[in-house]
Parts: C-alpha cells; structure tokens; sequence
C-alpha cells in the first residue's frame, strides 16, 4: 500500500507530464492522433493512484493473484498499443511514400517526353 505522500508526488508528476504532453500537441510538435496512447497512460496511472483499491479489485475480477503481475499485464497492453500504434503510422507513411514515387516518376516521365518532342522539332 502506498503512503499518501508517494501518492500525492506521484500525483503531482502524473500531472506535470501531462500538461507537457498537451503543450507539445498544441504546439504540434506531437499530432494528437500519435499521442492518444501517451495521453491515456497518465490518466490510467492517476485513477490507480486516487483509488486505491483498484488495481486489487480489477486484479481479483480478471483472475490475477498478484498486483504485481496485473501491473506487468497493464505494462504488456500498453507496449502492444504503442506497437500498433506506430504500426500504423508506418503503413500510412509506407503508402505516402508509394504514392508520391509513382507521382514523380510519371512528372519524370511527362517532362522526358516533352524533352524529346521538342528536340525532335528542332
């Protein structure tokens, strides 16, 4: 069991990291479709931290013994989300990247024709 101390610090940096992580989205230096991950792990963490008995009562529901290993489980799902996550971004971009060859090899293309078609004028 944590001290209420260790809680309100905790508490306290949760929240910290939260107000950055939302500076860096309104600044856009972070796109928020990226963030939905990060912003959700601190407030997961915060709602564990005010409500004690949570995290015995949500390990006893699912079948787990251990607090310790629901944390593991908690730290497992979050690594897969941040996988999938950027799982995803890569496809997008992968298909970005497809997509804007093809059209520079078709300008390329256009422009090589043009070329040829005017020298053979001249």
């Amino acid at each position: 069991m944590m001290s209420m101390k260790l809680r309100v610090i905790m508490a306290l940096i949760l929240l910290l990291g939260l107000m950055y992580l939302v500076r860096l989205i309104k600044k856009r230096k972070i796109d928020l479709k990226y963030s939905i991950v990060w912003l959700l792990l601190p407030i997961v963490i915060l709602v564990i931290i005010l409500i004690p008995g949570l995290l015995e009562w949500v390990a006893a529901a699912m079948g787990i013994y251990d607090v310790m290993n629901m944390v593991f489980f908690l730290g497992f799902i979050f690594v897969i989300a941040v996988i999938f996550s950027l799982t995803v971004a890569i496809s997008k971009l992968a298909d970005s990247m497809r997509q804007l060859t093809q059209k520079v090899a078709l300008e390329e293309y256009a422009d090589r024709k043009k070329i040829e078609a005017n020298s053979e004028r001249e």
